[in-house]
């Protein structure tokens, strides 16, 4: 077994665009005040979400035939993108200042960042390759298009198609 097959192939990043904390709305200024990351490991038919909190970094694995609502709540209101994980760059040296949201999602897209702000982000993970898949304020959480076998979160498959009986999708990569 691989260590690669046991980690997602692309991330879904959630950008917030609000905060429970005020100061937080204050010093995060711009349109996103969070972010946070997810993604589906096929080995293991399950999710894994990474969301760093002000208390403590929550990881949470949940069985893709459970996952809707906790997809739901990482993903409804929120922008979020598409990244794929880096290849090649194992031996690489990426080393991330600070203890908050940003850099370690930063951290763990493989992003050599210097972001501090979700904003700054969200424009280097564009820069980057990501694919804007669910804008907040829209119907749509995340594409079903995924490549390499990552179902999308709950509402983005057309009525009708039940995302955990349907196969890897294909987007013609």
């Amino acid at each position: 077994m691989k260590l690669t097959d046991c980690e997602p192939t692309d991330w879904f990043v959630a950008f917030h665009p609000d905060s429970p904390h005020w100061w937080v709305r204050a010093l995060a200024c711009g349109r996103f005040k969070h972010v946070s990351v997810m993604g589906f490991v096929e080995r293991a038919q399950a999710w894994v979400l990474f969301d760093f909190q002000m208390d403590r970094s929550r990881v949470l694995i949940v069985g893709n035939h459970e996952a809707d609502p906790v997809l739901a709540h990482f993903s409804a209101g929120n922008t979020v993108l598409r990244m794929a994980r880096p290849i090649g760059q194992e031996l690489n040296l990426n080393m991330s200042v600070g203890l908050w949201c940003v850099p370690a999602a930063a951290h763990i897209l493989g992003l050599k960042s210097c972001a501090l702000r979700p904003d700054a982000l969200f424009r280097q993970c564009l820069a980057n390759g990501g694919e804007i898949i669910g804008e907040s304020g829209g119907h749509e959480t995340a594409a079903a298009k995924g490549r390499s076998g990552a179902r999308a979160p709950e509402g983005s498959r057309s009525s009708g198609e039940n995302q955990h009986d349907a196969g890897p999708a294909d987007d013609g990569d």
